[in-house]
């Protein structure tokens, strides 16, 4: 690529925020005579456990067509937003701060083309609820496993450990005042090689002392992976398995070989799917990649599973380029990424750095992004950013039909209480593109 494609990225990245005020009219932007509402729940959340607080004070900021600001409002004091959407609103933009990795970022979060109705619970990530949850460092005894399994890599709870290079301990941390089990899976680095699960309840053991990992925790026909057939339309990907289970996603482990196997045995829903990373360009002022995912349920292990990459580096490159010049003339901006409809129902463009803020805006496969307006606190909060990153990406779930069917099922996910998502989040197509500024 050449210079001028990552110039206006930057451009976009650094000065793509809109008017220079906030052009709303107060705290109230009812301007119309509909009784229609937006509705939604704030919540910090932490990554380690199920701890949740209700955020009070973060940004609801109702645009119209335009992009200009119609309204802005608060989350109150329970975290809650029930705000009046009028004929004049059309887009939805939602901010909050969030914490991770030592330091704060505005995460700022826009749907383009919103409608009234329950935009369910929106989560800001906040490291500092750590404190809240019950974790300890558990330290792994690998030496009997890795003599018996010698040529295979352990993962533990979706985590690759090895003692030869030290790394044989993990953070857990209590759901519901509970361990949950600590799954493994032995994955073999040669072909033609069964692999293994199991699994350890912890709760009742000496944590304070490493914990050995027999092998005889993967004896047994129920411990043996069952090898699957997949077809995938390239030569070049890598495939990925995991369960998806009461505790969350796990057993989520890389197949080196890309002889897939799973344990239906012990997990009774499991997922494959395949992924290509490829390199577009690189020069002194960043690089650009491509990346895609495809993602299928696996109902018969006897049957082969095919895998469709989507496979439009190009298309995705030649549109991601034409969107980027239009928006850097100002004004807003057509576009059309409905080449990847195939189960896809929306693009999302992210822009910003960690440490100041990301801007993440959803639209629909085909359309136009208007000029949007921020109040000033969040243009603001782009002022410093040294290295920029934006990546867009289209995405969406087999079954769904339109943009609107998919956030409706965003929004009711986000609301559940129970601890397995829906089987209508299982087959998943991605593609993206990200560009990073050195």
């Amino acid at each position: 690529m050449g210079k001028g494609c990552y110039i206006s990225a930057l451009v976009l990245l650094l000065g793509g925020c809109g008017g220079s005020s906030d052009s709303s009219g107060g705290d109230s932007g009812d301007s119309g005579t509909t009784t229609a509402r937006l509705v939604m729940d704030v919540q910090s959340v932490t990554p380690l456990c199920n701890v949740k607080e209700k955020m009070a004070g973060a940004d609801v900021i109702i645009h119209r067509q335009d992009g200009s600001i119609l309204g802005t409002y608060k989350s109150d004091g329970q975290g809650h937003v029930d705000v009046p959407w009028t004929n004049e609103a059309s887009h939805l933009t939602v901010a909050a701060k969030e914490f991770r990795n030592g330091q704060s970022t505005w995460s700022i979060r826009t749907d383009l083309a919103a409608k009234a109705g329950d935009y369910g619970i929106y989560a800001f990530t906040d490291e500092n609820l750590n404190s809240q949850c019950d974790c300890s460092d558990v330290n792994f005894d690998l030496n009997e496993i890795e003599a018996v399994y010698s040529d295979y890599q352990l993962y533990v709870n979706n985590s690759f450990l090895n003692s030869q290079s030290n790394n044989t301990s993990l953070r857990l941390c209590k759901q519901d005042n509970k361990f949950t089990p600590v799954n493994m899976v032995l994955v073999p680095n040669q072909s033609g090689v069964t692999a293994y699960a199991g699994s350890i309840d912890i709760n009742t053991l000496d944590l304070s002392q490493a914990i050995p990992i027999s092998s005889s925790e993967f004896d047994g026909t129920n411990h043996e992976g069952t090898l699957l057939n997949v077809d995938v339309n390239t030569n070049d990907y890598s495939l990925r398995s995991y369960s998806e289970t009461e505790f969350g996603r796990q057993n989520r482990v890389e197949w080196p070989t890309k002889e897939v196997q799973l344990f239906p045995m012990l997990f009774d829903r499991n997922l494959v799917y395949a992924s290509q990373w490829i390199t577009l360009g690189a020069n002194e002022a960043g690089y650009i990649n491509y990346s895609a995912s495809t993602r299928r349920a696996v109902t018969d292990t006897s049957k082969t599973l095919s895998l469709n990459l989507p496979l439009n580096e190009n298309q995705m490159l030649d549109e991601t380029t034409r969107l980027i010049t239009t928006i850097n003339n100002g004004g807003s901006a057509n576009y059309d990424y409905s080449f990847s409809n195939d189960h896809m129902q929306a693009i999302q463009i992210t822009i910003g750095q960690d440490g100041y803020a990301n801007w993440a805006i959803s639209a629909s496969l085909k359309g136009s992004i208007p000029d949007l307006d921020l109040p000033i606190h969040l243009q603001t909060a782009f002022d410093g950013i040294t290295n920029p990153m934006m990546s867009l990406y289209v995405w969406g779930y087999e079954g769904m039909t339109g943009l609107y069917d998919f956030r409706a099922e965003l929004s009711k996910s986000s609301r559940s209480t129970g601890n397995i998502r829906s089987a209508k989040f299982d087959n998943y197509n991605y593609e993206a593109i990200t560009i990073f500024a050195n």
